[in-house]
């Protein structure tokens, strides 16, 4: 395990952080809860999306030498 996967993993556990933050903006619970679970799990998919095609770039070019 490197680095980069140790800070892609804090990466995508910050969604569930964002996530709760998001959640205290709104006054009605349900709407914190969707609104929040939503930019929550939107970062995590970004990340995940933008890390994972990084991460098997690198390996496809260690291979290939």
């Amino acid at each position: 395990m490197t680095v980069g996967d140790i800070l892609l993993g804090l990466l995508i556990a910050c969604g569930f952080f964002l996530s709760a933050a998001v959640s205290r903006m709104f006054r009605r619970r349900m709407s914190g809860i969707v609104f929040g679970g939503v930019i929550g799990i939107a970062f995590s998919v970004t990340v995940l999306i933008y890390g994972l095609n990084n991460v098997f770039a690198i390996a496809e070019t260690e291979l290939a030498n």
